[in-house]
């Protein structure tokens, strides 16, 4: 089993699968559905943004996003892991920022994995 770090202000214990369903559902009612169903999140992927998403704007600045990556490294996703070895944060964030407002959207995380996973 995988240790997970703590993540100050969250027990993770305390998510309960409704509450997941729900921050889902609120995140995808935010985009259209033609983006809803590119971005197709996993469980993990929301539960990891639950956590990540301090303030709760739907939205990740760049010390959120660090929280995330980590979250998804532990939970085993590739990309993650691998930015996380290489401590790519900043890295990652900047591609992940394409119109460099400064936060990344889940639309916005969800394009960058894809065209890593691509070769792009």
């Amino acid at each position: 089993m995988t240790h997970m770090q703590p993540i100050p202000g969250i027990d993770i214990r305390k998510i309960s699968r409704r509450a997941v369903f729900w921050a889902a559902a609120f995140m995808l009612a935010t985009i259209s559905p033609g983006q809803a169903q590119r971005l197709n999140p996993t469980g993990s992927e929301v539960r990891a943004f639950l956590k990540a998403d301090a303030n709760r704007d739907r939205v990740l600045t760049r010390r959120e996003f660090r929280r995330f990556v980590r979250a998804m490294a532990a939970s085993g996703q590739s990309t993650a892991r691998l930015i996380r070895f290489f401590s790519g944060y900043d890295y990652a964030f900047a591609i992940a920022d394409k119109n460099g407002d400064g936060i990344v959207t889940p639309m916005e995380m969800r394009r960058a994995d894809q065209g890593f996973r691509r070769g792009k």
